[in-house]
């Protein structure tokens, strides 16, 4: 397995499963999470979708929006410094980031883990 995660991105099958991991994810917490399908847009439709969502979801309930990081287990230190940074008009965009990473992450790691690379 490569060690870079970025270097997966282009993989098509890689990039639905990690479409798929998040609708099962946000599906929990009784979110739907829209998505066209298309491979090459997903990162940005994926992201589009679930900024206002974690903006919202932070701002009217933060036991909510803890959960789903919990759920997704984004990175506890990435989180803080994220919320620690001054620039809070990127924040919603900065929070879909780290939880579009660590889907990606559990995909590939799962993939590897499962002998199907």
């Amino acid at each position: 397995m490569n060690e870079n995660p970025d270097s997966y991105r282009q993989d098509i099958a890689l990039v639905k499963e990690t479409a798929q991991q998040l609708f099962r994810d946000f599906e929990i917490f009784g979110f739907e999470i829209p998505f066209s399908g298309n491979p090459f847009t997903a990162y940005q439709e994926l992201h589009a979708a679930i900024s206002p969502l974690m903006g919202e979801l932070f701002r009217k309930s933060p036991g909510q929006f803890q959960a789903i990081l919990y759920r997704i287990d984004v990175d506890e230190s990435a989180f803080r410094k994220v919320l620690s940074e001054k620039d809070r008009l990127h924040f919603e965009g900065a929070i879909a980031d780290l939880i579009l990473k660590r889907e990606f992450q559990k995909v590939i790691t799962r993939k590897f883990f499962s002998g199907n690379s």
